[in-house]
């Protein structure tokens, strides 16, 4: 199953879509202090669904699990972290330095897992994030171990609205920019893959070279979520690292869909928002959260299993 082409419906609500999104922390900004923490939520969300549609290039146009991305999520908020904190960099330097250590990590750790396949790949890439986790576990000089480091500056022009609109500006970029590997020949090759790896073969596609690039390509942006975490919390912590993150775009993709690029996106916003509100609603509640996930996984896999973009083609696009 491939994308579907934007028409200029589409295109036309997504532009209305985008200008809202726009104008949203403009209006909470009316709210006061309250206004400024749902900044901040909306501001997360938009992080997070970039790091669920960097996986989904694995797991839904690659066909692969991933049980590490979190190893390239949290090597871009480390990288961040340790050029501002410790290196004196400034923040447009230390950010642009994060997806090329991400995407070096992506490659290296690539070379190894693209050469088995299905569990066997999957255990590899949680094997790997989980190295890492360890290692910036235990190496407290370097990267303060189980305490992270904190208290990293953010330019004064980034106040609450504006750095949810830098944001923004780079999940729409990325998203724009994804778009068009995915309608290029190596995405025409990486769904080749995707479908029959063995045919891929015998027509000429070189199997593994494809799929490390597109690993490598998605560690990459992973590692731009993982820098721009950073800077909105203004500390990193081995939490980024350990193999619980990567679950969370692996989920998001399953409940928004798998087959497309905004699929991730819607899959994360909701789940993200469930969660606060059920938060707001009584603290106990995010306690039992897994719970909830747990029903909402088991509702999507029966009823729908392309997840929500998925029942959107099925039934509002049908004819």
């Amino acid at each position: 199953m491939s994308e579907p082409r934007f028409s200029r419906k589409t295109m036309a609500g997504s532009a209305v879509i985008v200008a809202a999104l726009v104008i949203l922390p403009y209006i909470l900004m009316t709210l006061g202090k309250r206004g400024e923490y749902w900044i901040w939520v909306i501001t997360e969300m938009v992080i997070m669904a970039l790091f669920a549609i960097s996986l989904n290039l694995i797991l839904g146009f690659g066909g692969m699990v991933s049980f590490g991305h979190s190893a390239f999520y949290g090597t871009g908020a480390y990288t961040v972290a340790l050029l501002i904190k410790k290196a004196g960099f400034p923040f447009f330097l230390a950010l642009a330095a994060a997806p090329l250590l991400a995407g070096a990590a992506a490659a290296i750790i690539g070379w190894f897992c693209v050469r088995r396949i299905g569990l066997y790949f999957a255990i590899l890439t949680l094997a790997f994030s989980q190295l890492l986790y360890m290692i910036a576990f235990q190496w407290y000089t370097f990267t303060g171990g189980d305490d992270g480091i904190h208290g990293i500056h953010r330019p004064d022009f980034f106040g609450p609205v504006h750095y949810y609109l830098f944001c923004l500006a780079i999940l729409i970029a990325s998203l724009l920019v994804m778009r068009m590997i995915t309608r290029s020949a190596f995405g025409l090759a990486i769904r080749t893959i995707r479908e029959n790896s063995e045919r891929a073969k015998f027509i000429g596609i070189h199997v593994q070279r494809y799929q490390l690039l597109n690993f490598i390509i998605a560690g990459a942006f992973a590692g731009i979520s993982g820098g721009l975490i950073t800077e909105l919390n203004r500390f990193a912590q081995t939490d980024f690292l350990h193999w619980t993150k990567s679950s969370e775009p692996i989920f998001a993709s399953l409940v928004g869909g798998m087959y497309s690029l905004i699929g991730p996106v819607i899959g994360s916003t909701i789940l993200m928002f469930l969660k606060i509100v059920l938060q707001q609603i009584h603290q106990s509640l995010v306690e039992i959260w897994a719970l909830f996930l747990g029903l909402i996984l088991l509702l999507v896999v029966l009823f729908a299993p392309e997840g929500i973009t998925g029942l959107y083609q099925k039934f509002v696009r049908k004819t």
